[in-house]
């Protein structure tokens, strides 16, 4: 009886712990603020408000948003860090998303995000980009192909 008891009471406390770090969808309840990413504790947000298409040019793109990062969101704190502009392009009839390059000596302005690479690869910017580009104009780029289900878009 003794170790049904301890067993009950240690999934318990694991299912509570489960929900007890947790990445709230909205930083503060402020639909502004988009959970896009959450690793290690840490949570990365889309900010609305800052989103600009800076080219419109079909099939090609280009939008920037800031992204906030929260240390320790997972635990419920909301105080933010850093603040950083990403910038995306898009080439619509590819299906090809592009960040800028941060090499200064690469002859390529932007390089290419996998729909499906690895988080070293692809990290906060990939959902980011898949959020702007959503927020801008109500259309998934990426979708299922980088493994984005219903549930990603439902909490834009």
């Amino acid at each position: 009886m003794r170790k049904i008891v301890s067993t009950f009471v240690g999934v318990m406390m694991m299912m509570l712990a489960s929900i007890a770090f947790a990445y709230p969808a909205h930083l503060n309840g402020d639909s502004n603020y988009i959970l896009c990413q959450g690793h290690m504790g840490g949570g990365y947000y889309v900010d609305r408000s800052s989103l600009v298409v800076k080219q419109y040019k079909p099939p090609v793109y280009i939008i920037a948003v800031d992204v906030v990062s929260v240390p320790d969101a997972d635990s419920g704190k909301t105080k933010i860090s850093t603040v950083k502009t990403y910038h995306f392009m898009y080439r619509y009839d590819q299906r090809n998303m592009y960040v800028p390059m941060e090499d200064p000596n690469s002859d390529l302005d932007w390089k290419y995000l996998k729909p499906n690479g690895t988080y070293a690869e692809t990290g906060v910017a990939m959902p980011a980009g898949e959020i702007a580009f959503y927020l801008a104009y109500n259309m998934r780029f990426y979708g299922e192909r980088a493994g984005f289900k219903d549930a990603f878009y439902d909490s834009i």
